[in-house]
């Protein structure tokens, strides 16, 4: 089943903006230079684009796509406050499409990590609650 893009991320090293047309300075991030890459979500309506810019040490990051949520209510608290144990660096909170709850978010996990492991059980013993759940891997744009 084809599932909405809530965003477009890619991880690029951090001084190769070759492909973005937008500049800024990083020079507020605290310590940037320990930080070899960044991860760089856009997320955009027919209104508006918005950039949101990680630093980040990771080649590799995981976008978990939480597809079609059957209702709101106090399940999915507990379920977001268990999926924060993995390191949730970006989150779309909730969004209502076309009849459908969807949430997605960005994880400082790659599917090689020992958490990656216990983070699919997690989702697997919990997917009665989605249509679907979509687990992709980014991967440094050079």
């Amino acid at each position: 089943m084809k599932y909405p893009n809530l965003t477009i991320a890619q991880i690029k090293e951090i001084g190769k903006f070759s492909n973005i047309d937008i500049s800024t300075s990083l020079s507020h991030i605290e310590e940037i230079d320990n930080y070899r890459n960044l991860l760089i979500i856009k997320s955009e309506t027919s209104r508006y684009a918005k950039f949101t810019v990680y630093p980040t040490n990771r080649e590799k990051l995981i976008k978990v796509l939480l597809a079609g949520l059957t209702q709101i209510d106090e399940y999915i608290e507990i379920f977001s406050r268990k999926l924060q144990k993995y390191k949730i660096i970006h989150s779309s909170g909730l969004i209502f499409i076309e009849g459908e709850i969807y949430f997605e978010c960005y994880l400082d996990l790659s599917l090689n990590d020992e958490e990656y492991k216990d983070l699919k059980i997690f989702l697997d013993k919990n997917k009665s609650k989605f249509k679907d759940i979509k687990i992709e891997e980014l991967s440094l744009s050079r």
